[in-house]
């Protein structure tokens, strides 16, 4: 399975501007190309609708995306498969996890943002805020590519903010539970980031709700309240969601076998990893496996 990233963006040329934590990228011929084929996204991907439409299978789920719509992403998302309209336009950011980590520190926004792109929540906005999304693309852009300056980092930290910004704004107007004024992070946000930088640490093998609650000094009570709170999902269903999910990306990798896959997951062994997988997915990991290459 390809993998979609900066490094890929870097290595196909496809992009207006890239360097080492962001890519600008508006080529819908080769986006198209590269969507034809399942892919792993290795960062942050906003995608904004310009013109044309595109359906996308991502991790079971089944987005429909038209012009005004914004869709976003987190790194080791599964883009299943793509159908897309031969009239695509789109704008598109690219950002590594350390870039997005920065811009929500110095925005001062909450942790929630960062849950919509885990969601892959689609977005939608008016006529006249897509144009503004676009100019501050160009503008992005164009000072990106200018020469080294005094002034050059912090106007691209006041565009980035502001982008940060319009997004939220967007995401405002369509959740009530949620404030544009930035505030600071809340103790139960807090360990809600250190758990989501745990489960997606691969030097971190998966463990029990408790296992985890105990690395964060805090009760397995207490800690599935702050998940259910702040995601809608339990502690347990977040873990389980991010197993199945691995395991999945996994699986597709047919250099590893599902013996090594099991121990990379910390399952005690082959068989109780195919039991587990079996439960949530209907098909053993084998089954998956030839159904992924089919």
């Amino acid at each position: 399975m390809e993998k979609a990233g900066l490094d890929t963006l870097r290595k196909k040329a496809i992009a207006d501007y890239q360097d080492n934590a962001i890519a600008l990228v508006r080529d819908a011929v080769r986006v198209r190309e590269m969507a034809r084929e399942p892919l792993v996204m290795e960062s942050f991907v906003v995608v904004i609708m310009l013109k044309g439409t595109a359906t996308i299978y991502m991790e079971e789920c089944e987005m429909r995306l038209s012009a005004g719509d914004i869709f976003m992403c987190r790194p080791n998302s599964i883009l299943e498969k793509s159908m897309i309209s031969m009239d695509l336009e789109i704008r598109a950011f690219v950002l590594s996890e350390e870039k997005v980590e920065d811009l929500l520190h110095e925005t001062g926004m909450r942790w929630n943002f960062r849950i919509t792109a885990s969601n892959h929540e689609v977005l939608h906005a008016e006529e006249e805020e897509v144009r503004r999304l676009c100019m501050y693309y160009d503008l992005l852009n164009d000072k990106l590519n200018t020469p080294a300056s005094q002034s050059k980092q912090p106007a691209l930290d006041a565009l980035f903010k502001a982008l940060v910004y319009e997004f939220y704004d967007l995401r405002e107007r369509e959740s009530e539970d949620e404030s544009l004024a930035p505030v600071n992070y809340s103790s139960g946000e807090n360990i809600f980031r250190q758990f989501v930088r745990l489960l997606e640490d691969p030097r971190q093998p998966f463990v029990s709700v408790n296992d985890y609650a105990t690395m964060l000094h805090v009760t397995p009570k207490y800690f599935s309240s702050v998940c259910k709170r702040l995601s809608g999902k339990t502690a347990g269903e977040i873990i389980r969601d991010e197993i199945i999910k691995q395991a999945k990306l996994l699986l597709r990798d047919n250099t590893l076998g599902i013996k090594q896959i099991a121990a990379r997951l910390n399952f005690a062994n082959q068989s109780h990893f195919g039991t587990y997988f079996h439960r949530y997915v209907g098909l053993s990991p084998q089954q998956f496996r030839q159904s992924s290459f089919n």
